[in-house]
């Protein structure tokens, strides 16, 4: 949807629009509320008599939870109501007599044509070409790919995995962990927790199973594959190419899969949304699940196995227990009656349908006994009760199958931040360009999500005396992109992502944001934050009255409020500090020694 633009006729008037433009917070609050319920249906719908659930299976375990995960994941049913819901908008606003398309992408042609039609909208423009067969060559071609190089790269020769049995099975993403350093701290997302463990049980008893690609998303590359790992705790080390004959099984019965899938009356019957058929979208994502994402799935799960028949270890962990990975250690591990525990690593989004699921999916399949229901961990361990209660109402996890054991990575912000001087916050704010009597504003977002409101935003602070705006670049992205709403402002500073946090919340009287967890640091550390681009993830806590909201990002009045209304400033600290009280959102430094308590409190 993203460029998409229309020539919209009304009587003898035209004019050009954009099509996201008629797209706010609320509507696409909305329309990822309406994704979700359309991904959770899918299980029910038959397919070859039996719900969705049910009809597919690897070594008896529903391969439904990974069909959730790539529908979501890839984000085109989000998109599809997304897109509609901004066409409807469309209509609705300008009562057009007739639409012309300018300029938009396959999915946008496709929607717009068949939604103008169905509201009696005359349309013309270019015409979605019926590009499926060439979507579906290069989606067979990938599928070969991966499976190929998977298999390829178990030629490669590594160091054998060690045969003797470890107390505790630490699932890591290979992007994240460095073998080199020999300590539980080279893992980037809980290296204290498996540093506690080692501390307690020594080192050769806690085994890292690294997975997935060697470098993250943004510098992988398709030859990458071909390399193979060369850590000794790969887990492809485990599993040579015998113990991969179930799911290279499953591979040869794909296009039966994908056949089955496109064949069923009722997911055909779903894929009309909102009186538009939208099965030539639907119909490349059943392709997708049933080429890329279950063999995948299986192959993850053999390889698993096989770490766990090697390790057999009392417990296994994992920080990515929701994800592809994490539900195949977990499934593997419920099969083998280990012991497995998730550990939170981040803020846990309320629309991340990860975490989202209904009753009938943590209970068992009446009707397969080997379906024990979604593979929840034995125990995960969370940051704060507020998690802990979204896990329950929304994930309908068991109480006693969560813990709340805080965040070592919180326990570091706090500790850094209690040995910072005034002459360390003095230079902080220095090195973010405020000077003496100037008042120091950080804003912490992410350019690519929060674009639309930042730029908004930024102008509106312009109209502030003496308030200096510092642009904390986002680790994901660099400092030019935020240059082009920065511009030639005097009073923005565009700061690196390396620059340290701690001091830069203790030099600053307020914290901008749209949806980064910096808001939850500063609300610990005292410091009020001012949220824009309502509605989204920090909505409930603007609702708590614990955070302060922006309707129009524009507005200055809104920073101006957080930044001289001491009342309101103390109502926010009040309403903060019970919050925290009652969910537990704090630091006592003991983070890390909990959860490493709780693994080994059943090894």
């Amino acid at each position: 949807m993203s460029g998409a633009a229309f020539e919209v006729m009304t009587g003898s008037r035209r004019r050009r629009v954009a099509l996201a433009d008629y797209l706010d917070a609320r509507c696409l609050e909305r329309a990822a509320a309406e994704a979700y319920d359309w991904i959770k249906g899918l299980r029910h719908a038959v397919v070859d008599g039996q719900p969705l659930r049910r009809r597919f299976t690897f070594r008896g375990d529903s391969l439904w939870w990974f069909a959730e995960i790539y529908l979501h994941k890839e984000q085109r049913i989000a998109a599809i109501f997304r897109t509609l819901s901004a066409l409807d908008a469309l209509v609705t606003h300008e009562r057009p007599d007739e639409v012309r398309l300018l300029q938009g992408e396959r999915l946008t042609r496709l929607l717009a044509q068949r939604l103008f039609e169905a509201r009696g909208v005359k349309y013309s423009g270019t015409r979605p070409s019926d590009g499926s067969r060439l979507e579906l060559v290069r989606m067979e071609a990938r599928a070969w790919w991966l499976h190929h190089a998977a298999l390829a790269s178990r030629l490669r020769a590594r160091r054998p995995a060690a045969p003797a049995r470890a107390t505790v099975a630490a699932f890591v993403h290979r992007a994240f962990w460095r073998a080199d350093t020999g300590e539980g701290s080279a893992e980037a997302y809980i290296g204290p927790v498996l540093d506690a463990l080692e501390r307690r049980v020594g080192r050769e008893e806690v085994a890292c199973v690294s997975l997935g690609p060697s470098s993250n998303f943004i510098a992988r590359r398709w030859w990458h594959a071909l390399r193979g790992p060369d850590d000794a705790g790969a887990i492809e080390s485990y599993a040579p190419l015998a113990r991969l004959s179930e799911s290279r099984s499953l591979w040869r019965e794909r296009y039966h899969m994908r056949r089955a899938l496109w064949n069923s009356g009722e997911l055909r019957q779903l894929s009309t949304i909102r009186g538009c058929d939208c099965w030539p979208i639907v119909r490349m994502e059943l392709s997708g699940i049933a080429l890329l994402q279950w063999p995948w799935s299986a192959r993850a799960m053999d390889e698993a196995a096989a770490a766990l028949d090697t390790l057999r270890p009392a417990a296994a962990v994992t920080y990515a227990e929701a994800g592809g990975w994490g539900r195949a250690v977990i499934l593997e591990c419920r099969r083998r009656g280990i012991r497995s525990i998730g550990i939170q690593h981040g803020f846990i989004y309320r629309h991340w349908l990860n975490y989202l699921h209904e009753p009938d999916e943590m209970r068992p399949d009446p009707a397969n006994t080997q379906d024990a229901g979604f593979p929840r961990p034995s125990l995960t361990l969370l940051f704060d009760g507020y998690a802990s209660e979204h896990l329950v109402g929304r994930g309908r996890f068991p109480p006693a199958s969560l813990a709340v054991t805080g965040s070592a990575r919180l326990d570091a912000l706090v500790r850094e931040a209690r040995r910072l001087s005034g002459e360390d916050v003095t230079r902080a704010r220095r090195e973010a360009g405020c000077a003496p009597g100037e008042t120091l504003v950080l804003v912490a977002a992410k350019h690519r999500e929060a674009q639309h409101v930042l730029a908004p935003f930024v102008a509106g602070a312009a109209a502030l005396p003496a308030v200096r705006l510092a642009i904390k670049t986002h680790p994901a992205e660099t400092p030019d992109v935020y240059a082009g709403m920065a511009g030639a402002r005097a009073m923005v500073t565009v700061l690196p992502s390396t620059a340290p946090l701690a001091p830069l919340l203790l030099a600053s009287r307020a914290i901008v944001t749209m949806n980064s967890t910096v808001a939850l640091d500063a609300a610990v550390l005292d410091i009020p934050a001012l949220v824009i681009g309502l509605p989204n993830n920090l909505s409930p806590f603007v609702d708590a009255g614990i955070m302060a909201g922006a309707d129009q990002a524009s507005d200055a009045s809104a920073l101006a409020r957080i930044l001289y209304d001491e009342e309101f400033r103390q109502q926010l600290g009040r309403a903060r500090r019970a919050f925290l009280a009652r969910y537990r959102m704090d630091s006592d430094g003991r983070a890390a020694d909990r959860a490493a308590d709780a693994v080994l409190g059943g090894a």
